[in-house]
């Protein structure tokens, strides 16, 4: 018997998307160059953004758009529907394509019809659609395009970078809401110990520039918001199960994914930039293979992994936040008079690295 069209097997759209996804990444994480791996300046803004509401995107799509936007070598990070864009005044140039990107929904799209069956028509003749709640959520895809896909649209300059005060004085109160004890101490160790419960760094003058300091210590916090206390992250509770031979091991693999992806995106958010350095987990040879092998089983880790280090940005941005406004709000010339201090150069020749393995449970 012939295959009817109603007979075939339906394309399975959100698996392609997260097979692409993977894909995409694993090409970058092999090169060096996924958004994490790769350097990003203070106060540059990197992370993907709606172009008419300004709303940032968030977890899985946001980093989707990320690496999408890098791969096509965009330079803008705003993004819009089509029908955003042409309800601006402007179109999508000819042969232009899209990025699809995933929401959830409870309700669905369906042609409202009258008592008689018949499809409702509005006064234009057009098909009248309506939603349903369909009492459970539900994925659906939608597409996206970069501003620079676009013509005619008169869009705003985008902002001006952070302020090197701001952006420091900003990573001090991420940092001081989080609540978690911070030790320094000579060395090139940086780590956190979930059994003290608490982060050891080494001296602020061995880093290179305040910004290198605040990201590792923005990575470790990450890491701390696993604790039970906190997120109680399974990835985190799996990670530090592990003795130390552990290290580059699958758990602790998907545990550093989230900690660097969130450090990240912290960094942009408050305006000091990404910064990995030799030898870090965004460079390990170790973790690389277990990003590539966790990926390649599983194409949906990505997602999750990035749906979590958003979620741990926000948790560790939150507790900040009244402090983090009234930073944004205070006049540059009047904080000027009295900059934070900032880690000075030091003589000693080896760079402060992120420790192996990262949780150290022992200690």
């Amino acid at each position: 018997m012939a295959r009817t069209n109603t007979d075939a097997p339906r394309r399975d759209h959100v698996g392609d998307y997260h097979r692409q996804f993977a894909d995409a990444i694993i090409r970058q994480i092999e090169a060096g160059t996924a958004p994490w791996q790769k350097p990003w300046k203070p106060g540059e803004r990197f992370m993907p953004h709606n172009a008419f509401s300004g709303n940032p995107y968030t977890g899985g799509n946001s980093l989707y758009l990320a690496q999408a936007g890098q791969e096509r070598g965009f330079t803008d990070n705003r993004w819009a529907t089509y029908r955003q864009i042409a309800q601006a005044g402007g179109h999508v140039k000819k042969g232009e394509h899209g990025e699809k990107i995933l929401y959830f929904d409870t309700k669905k799209l369906s042609p409202k019809k009258d008592d008689n069956g018949r499809q409702v028509l509005d006064g234009d003749g057009r098909p009248v659609y309506e939603r349903h709640d369909k009492g459970r959520a539900f994925v659906r895809t939608y597409t996206v395009f970069n501003v620079e896909q676009a013509r005619g649209l008169d869009l705003p300059a985008r902002a001006a970078p952070v302020a090197d005060w701001q952006a420091h004085r900003s990573a001090e109160a991420v940092i001081d809401a989080a609540g978690v004890t911070i030790k320094h101490s000579p060395g090139n160790r940086a780590y956190y110990s979930s059994n003290q419960d608490e982060i050891v760094l080494p001296d602020r003058g061995q880093f290179p520039s305040a910004e290198r300091y605040y990201a590792t210590a923005l990575h470790e916090l990450s890491h701390a918001t696993g604790h039970e206390s906190r997120m109680d992250r399974e990835t985190f509770h799996n990670a530090v199960k592990y003795p130390t031979g552990g290290f580059g091991s699958a758990p602790y693999a998907r545990e550093e994914l989230r900690a660097e992806i969130a450090s990240m995106m912290t960094g942009e958010r408050i305006g000091i930039g990404h910064h990995p350095q030799d030898g870090h987990c965004g460079n390990s040879a170790a973790y690389v293979k277990s990003w590539v092998e966790a990926l390649e089983s599983d194409p949906r880790e990505i997602h999750r992994a990035a749906g979590e280090a958003d979620r741990i940005s926000r948790y560790l941005i939150s507790p900040a936040r009244e402090r983090l406004d009234a930073i944004a709000a205070e006049p540059q010339a009047v904080a000027a008079m009295a900059p934070p201090e900032r880690p000075r150069a030091s003589r000693v020749p080896a760079a402060p690295t992120h420790e192996t393995p990262a949780l150290s449970p022992g200690r």
